[in-house]
């Protein structure tokens, strides 16, 4: 259990910065095994004024928001309102945290640390039980529309996928890998930051497909990853919270720059009650068209 409380204060410390791990490959050879025509970006300019958003809050402000009453609560529902509603931003909420599995075993590319000197580390004990942390892409239909997902069999997210909170059960797309491992319908069980769930499997990814992994700072492809909804978040509560907390993180695109688009959020924040989160949501200052560019030499 020490072990796990470790792993998990890892994970949760995720929520502050956005995604993981380093993936298995090399950085160069995936680069150069990359073809610029399966969909990285299948078109570049457009992603010009694309940049990556993640909030930064210190303890404290991390510790207020997890513990006040429901007041920061609402406050940041207002302001997440206003970025996905916006005419002049599109916003991609996006983040990368594992699913610890149980006596389940997946392939090695799957798991967390994967190809790294910490792979044994990504199978440990909760409770008696074998767990084993999976690499896991937490999204919705905003991302796909930038980083295609092609379903190869079975079907796509519904509105339906997304009201899973309080239900015990999350519909997923697993990456080909799983191929050999799963059949459409299986369910298996899992953590998701420290909430057990069943999970079951509506899909499996198109193989080739990539998505901008920003923990990673360039393109990984979806096939080692579960891919799952973006929880619909309504009610207060501490999962609840995390949840909305994750869903500031993601790609921002505003054709009026990057300045701009922080402006903006600032003055949302201060719109919504959260003046003294302004300058702890920030603004990468590489677009993505020059961070991905560099994989599609």
């Amino acid at each position: 259990m020490q072990k796990r409380a470790r792993l998990i204060a890892g994970f949760l410390a995720v929520l502050i910065i956005f995604s993981l791990v380093a993936c298995s490959a090399d950085k160069n050879n995936l680069a150069a095994n990359i073809d610029p025509a399966d969909a990285v970006l299948s078109d570049l300019p457009v992603y010009s004024c694309t940049w990556r958003m993640a909030e930064f809050l210190d303890g404290t402000s991390y510790d207020k928001f997890m513990h006040d009453n429901d007041q920061r609560f609402r406050s940041l529902k207002t302001f997440t309102e206003k970025l996905k509603s916006s005419e002049e931003i599109a916003f991609a909420p996006y983040t990368c945290n594992p699913v610890e599995l149980l006596d389940l075993t997946i392939p090695d590319q799957c798991m967390v640390n994967y190809g790294t000197d910490f792979a044994e580390e990504s199978v440990y004990d909760i409770a008696g039980e074998t767990a084993t942390a999976a690499e896991a892409l937490q999204a919705d239909d905003t991302l796909f529309d930038l980083f295609p997902l092609q379903v190869a069999e079975g079907r796509e997210f519904t509105g339906d996928d997304y009201e899973y909170l309080g239900k015990g059960k999350i519909p997923v797309i697993l990456g080909m890998a799983y191929k050999e491992t799963f059949s459409i319908g299986d369910t298996f069980e899992g953590y998701y930051l420290s909430e057990r769930f069943t999970f079951e499997v509506i899909g499996f990814a198109e193989g080739g497909s990539y998505f901008y992994n920003s923990g990673e700072g360039r393109p990984v492809p979806y096939d080692r990853y579960i891919i799952m909804p973006y929880a619909s978040v309504s009610e207060d509560s501490e999962m609840g919270r995390i949840l909305l907390l994750q869903q500031i993180c993601g790609l921002i695109t505003d054709m009026n720059g990057r300045d701009h688009a922080l402006k903006q959020v600032n003055e949302w924040l201060a719109e919504s009650g959260l003046e003294d989160w302004i300058g702890k949501i920030t603004i990468s200052n590489d677009s993505l068209k020059l961070i991905v560019s560099h994989y599609l030499k």
